[in-house]
């Protein structure tokens, strides 16, 4: 794959903190993308021509992917975007941070004092299995019947065990470097095509398939970040407001 646009640090800054606003799904969140004057660049990637934020904005054009799709790339596989950065945190536009991004970095490596290049990943706070994962996003309408029969065949024919993890990805967090993650990366993002869209579902199958070295941290998301921070209610007021504009 391809990188759109490079980013590189500014001003010796190591972290680059960032979020996607694609489309008109939800109302925009600024607060998703950190805050100013901290010591870290800020990110929205969007396909919108100007957001109320002070956090740079990085445009990406829709190729026919269509904005859920497209949201996903910089989400997925910061390695595409981010030159010269050590860690790189994505948080969704559906969230807020509680603990400022430089304080979650030093958590992390307080827990992992060796910093290996690669994820640091957030334990799903209700479910550890990916098989029910997928059955519960055919329960909620957020997978087809055949989607949900194509991924369970591709887990049950890896041999893919139940209860083997699940994670969240409402905020992602990479230590740059790693070319197994990279791979890994550009493979989970693939998967949105080829087996579901719900790149939840796929994470847990990938990292064992491609034995992708990762690290599972003890915190729970809710104490580093806040979500979700608009209700199904207000994200549905909002779409059939833009419907009616």
């Amino acid at each position: 794959m391809q990188a759109e646009v490079t980013l590189r640090p500014e001003a010796g800054a190591k972290l680059a903190v960032y979020s996607c606003y694609f489309g008109a799904h939800e109302p925009f969140n600024p607060e998703a993308a950190g805050a100013d004057g901290q010591g870290y660049d800020r990110f929205v990637f969007t396909d919108h021509d100007s957001l109320p934020t002070s956090a740079a904005l990085v445009q990406l054009r829709d190729q026919g992917e269509g904005p859920a799709i497209l949201s996903r790339r910089p989400k997925l596989c910061p390695h595409l975007f981010f030159q010269g950065y050590d860690w790189v945190i994505y948080l969704d536009n559906n969230a807020r941070f509680v603990l400022d991004p430089a304080r979650i970095v030093k958590r992390v490596v307080k827990e992992h004092p060796d910093r290996p290049a690669g994820r640091y990943l957030f334990r799903h706070r209700r479910r550890d299995c990916a098989w029910d994962e997928a059955d519960e996003c055919l329960r909620l309408g957020y997978m087809t019947a055949g989607q949900h029969a194509q991924v369970t065949n591709v887990f049950r024919q890896a041999d893919f065990p139940r209860h083997a993890g699940l994670f969240v990805n409402t905020c992602l967090i990479q230590r740059m470097g790693d070319a197994a993650t990279d791979a890994l990366n550009e493979a989970w993002y693939a998967s949105l095509t080829t087996e579901t869209r719900r790149d939840q579902v796929m994470l847990p199958w990938l990292l064992a398939s491609r034995q992708c070295p990762h690290r599972v941290l003890s915190a729970k998301v809710k104490s580093w970040a806040d979500w979700p921070i608009y209700s199904p209610k207000v994200r549905e007021r909002f779409r059939a407001a833009q419907n009616a504009a």
